[in-house]
């Protein structure tokens, strides 16, 4: 015979399980409840919430530790919810060539100082910040692009003028032949040279890219490049009929006296004859550089400070010219030319600079501003090229077959100025190079920057064109003759120093 407990002893039995197994899941909700879930990404939830804090210790947590604020908070550079997985190896924080998982835009608490540069840093902690947007961290760009920096500039700078022998002069009609052009004379007026050529504003350009082996912008390597327009000082004096006469004055090395050379002026001038003539006169100047650095931090735990050290290469450029080109010729009433000679001198200084540089660069950041202060000095070679050229070539009106036509008759590797005696060499020069900048900058967002400077750049030892130029010319070569007597013009290389400065306006911007 079986016997039955009544049901209600079964149900009370039942009870009692539940009841028991009820209270001791509610003992562990009750621990986990004492503290939230983290961040999904790893982030401090309360720093400086002191109760919690006890809370948390006492009663212990399902969830990892947070991470200290000084670690790396992003694991695997992708948030748990939003992306596949995450690595926690620091290594494979970025990925080469691929960007990672986006971080929402407004995710302003992305602020990591092991994963972002001074700018950065100092742009997401000012209280006028834009988190939501341009502004990702570091974590959430690709490996190779998220490191590097592009700027440009554009540059208003002066450069050293230089002075130039007289080049053209001129005398009024009615001057005896003897004085034509000759300066001193009675009525001789200097048109061009004889004084400085200034080096006027002109505008320019700097370009420089970089990249950083760090993403806290502490180790990396730049290269820089700049240019300058061309300054060129060029007039352009024509004259019909010798109302002015137009002249190439020199000094004559025989005598030591003042001379000229007036183009075809032995050419008699009646109502049936018109002499025109045309001289060109100019002097231009290029600069420009090359440099290539690597920088390094010489500054620990400082992140809205850096002293960078440069060390790298430096090239500088520096190109001369000055030419006189004169045109004459002889025209009957008809306008047709029987007879014309032109004249050319030509001269040009080719400097390079090529030598390794040393430099430090301050730069502070606060809130969206930023100082920078940088001094580079850089030792090495000037080769110095040096081109000197001139010709004179005469054509009159020949009959062939019949017909005139105009022939040339004569020419000759001999200007006024450029003769065979001072024909150009190349030498090299021990040279310096220094160069001071302050920049300051400001940030529109995060990656972005505008910015307003001042730089000077001194070069020891360059060669000037106008320095070049030899004034004193034995006239017995002229028109391609024998030398006699002494070997003038000579070139005997000078060397002076060199500046250029300016302001700079551009940005800067990192990827």
């Amino acid at each position: 015979m079986v016997h039955r407990r009544p049901w209600p002893c079964r149900a009370t039995a039942v009870f009692l399980a539940c009841a028991t197994v009820l209270a001791c899941a509610g003992i562990t909700f009750g621990q986990v409840g004492l503290t939230r879930q983290p961040d999904p990404l790893g982030y401090p939830e309360s720093l400086g919430d002191e109760a919690d804090r006890r809370a948390s210790e006492a009663a212990g947590s399902i969830w990892p530790p947070q991470k200290r604020v000084d670690e790396p908070q992003v694991p695997g550079g992708f948030d748990p919810v939003r992306g596949p997985g995450y690595s926690e190896s620091p290594g494979e924080l970025l990925s080469f060539g691929q960007e990672p998982a986006p971080a929402s835009r407004c995710d302003c608490h992305l602020v990591d100082p092991a994963w972002m540069g001074p700018g950065e840093l100092s742009y997401h902690l000012s209280p006028s910040s834009m988190p939501c947007s341009r502004d990702h961290t570091r974590v959430f760009r690709n490996w190779l692009l998220g490191r590097t920096w592009v700027s440009a500039e554009y540059l208003v700078w002066a450069t050293q003028g230089q002075s130039v022998p007289p080049l053209v002069s001129s005398s009024p009609i009615g001057t005896a032949a003897s004085d034509i052009g000759v300066l001193g004379a009675p009525g001789t007026e200097l048109l061009f040279g004889g004084g400085g050529v200034d080096g006027v504003m002109r505008s320019g350009a700097r370009l420089t890219a970089g990249y950083w082996f760090t993403p806290r912008q502490e180790q990396g390597i730049e290269a820089s490049w700049f240019g300058l327009e061309t300054a060129t000082e060029s007039e352009v004096f024509t004259t019909i009929g010798g109302a002015p006469w137009l002249a190439l004055p020199y000094v004559d090395s025989l005598t030591g006296l003042p001379a000229a050379v007036v183009p075809m002026a032995g050419i008699p001038v009646d109502p049936a004859d018109v002499l025109e003539q045309q001289i060109a006169a100019s002097v231009t100047t290029q600069f420009g550089s090359v440099n290539v650095s690597y920088r390094r931090n010489l500054l620990d735990k400082e992140n809205f400070h850096r002293r960078y050290l440069l060390a790298g290469y430096r090239y500088l450029m520096l190109d001369d010219r000055l030419s006189v080109d004169s045109r004459s010729f002889v025209a009957n009433a008809g306008g047709y030319p029987i007879a014309g000679s032109y004249t050319t001198d030509s001269f040009r200084t080719f400097n390079q600079f090529n030598g390794g540089e040393l430099g430090l660069v301050e730069r502070w950041w606060k809130d969206r501003w930023s100082l920078q202060v940088l001094g580079k000095a850089a030792i090495g070679a000037t080769q110095i090229g040096t081109g000197i050229g001139g010709s004179t070539t005469t054509t009159e009106i020949v009959p062939i077959d019949g017909v005139d036509v105009e022939a040339v008759t004569g020419s000759v590797g001999n200007g006024v100025l450029a003769q065979p005696t001072n024909a150009g060499n190349t030498k090299a020069y021990f040279a310096g190079i220094g160069e001071l900048g302050i920049t300051a900058d400001y940030a529109l967002f995060s990656q972005f920057r505008v910015n307003v400077g001042y730089s000077l750049i001194y070069w020891t030892t360059v060669a000037r064109v106008g320095d070049q130029v030899d004034p004193s010319v034995n006239p017995t070569q002229f028109g391609g003759n024998p030398l006699v007597g002494p070997a003038a013009p000579t070139l005997n290389l000078s060397t002076t120093g060199f500046w250029a400065q300016g302001v700079n306006v551009g940005f800067e911007y990192q990827f």
